[in-house]
């Protein structure tokens, strides 16, 4: 069951606010969407991680839930998995999986991962589909998943590479700032790029006592938006983005002007220049990152 979290048991307030209030509900009405950017990436670091029949894994930064299944799948009736999150709507989504009978096996819980007590040891496998790129303090936040990993432990997570990178990402936020005048936030704080550089990954990861970190990029060619106008989908970014106080201040005139703007600069990656519903093929890529205890 989803468990509510306790009164200052968050050390990330502000991503608790942005994945309860903005981004959980609209992540939840845009999840098929969203695993169409995320899934391809998720599958990559499955098969890096290895769960095996049997493991006690952590999923950190479950969001709706597909990764927790996954991993339940995996692990077989004999293994336990525990989906933590900030994100209560984003949870009540993933209960609807275990309502469904999808993985009898699986727990979630409303949980800051950097903070909360998740137990010492006696965790097999802390495995994230880009969950742990929102800490406020990394070290802190990985030493804790440490502490959950048993002595033989490992820990398999994917982030996003460098805005540079991640077209899908880039292109509309780059837009956003220069319309509304937002600077970029600093490349180390709590977002998705914060881990984009590989050796700050090394370093927050040294200094939270994980060995062995090995660090391999991937690359995708996404389909995004299909079977919706490319507008539409500029909106789902702009919510999503740094430039998000300015839209959403704007009168919808405006926020209509800004979303043509950039569909317009989408042009060029649309699938089927004759098919406003054909979506986007844009590039991303991310780390996949393992590491043992």
């Amino acid at each position: 069951m989803t468990i509510n979290m306790p009164a200052g048991a968050s050390a990330n307030e502000e991503q608790e606010r942005f994945w309860n209030d903005v981004a959980g509900p609209l992540w939840v009405a845009a999840e098929v969407d969203i695993e169409c950017h995320t899934g391809p990436f998720g599958d990559v670091a499955l098969a890096v991680a290895l769960p095996a029949n049997g493991e006690a894994v952590l999923d950190v930064g479950c969001g709706c839930g597909s990764t927790a299944v996954a991993l339940a799948e995996a692990v077989g009736a004999g293994g336990t998995v525990l989906g933590v999150d900030l994100s209560a709507a984003m949870l009540a989504r993933a209960e609807e999986r275990l309502a469904a009978g999808e993985a009898p096996q699986v727990r979630f819980r409303r949980a800051d991962a950097q903070s909360a007590d998740l137990g010492s040891g006696s965790v097999d496998l802390a495995f994230s589909r880009f969950g742990v790129m929102f800490f406020s303090d990394p070290v802190a936040g990985f030493a804790n998943l440490r502490r959950a990993l048993r002595s033989d432990g490992r820990m398999v997570f994917a982030c996003w590479q460098a805005p540079s990178a991640n077209p899908w990402m880039a292109v509309v936020n780059r837009a956003a700032a220069r319309i509304f005048g937002v600077d970029p936030p600093p490349h180390d704080a709590p977002g998705p790029f914060s881990l984009a550089d590989p050796e700050r990954i090394r370093a927050v990861l040294d200094a939270a006592a994980f060995r062995t970190v090995e660090i391999t990029a991937h690359q995708e060619r996404l389909r995004l938006g299909v079977g919706q106008a490319v507008e539409d989908w500029v909106h789902q970014r702009l919510i999503m983005g740094p430039a998000r106080p300015g839209y959403l201040g704007a009168d919808p005139a405006r926020q209509s002007e800004v979303r043509a703007t950039i569909a317009e600069a989408l042009a060029g990656y649309r699938v089927d220049a004759d098919d406003p519903m054909s979506g986007l093929a844009m590039d991303a890529a991310a780390w996949i990152v393992a590491a043992r205890t």
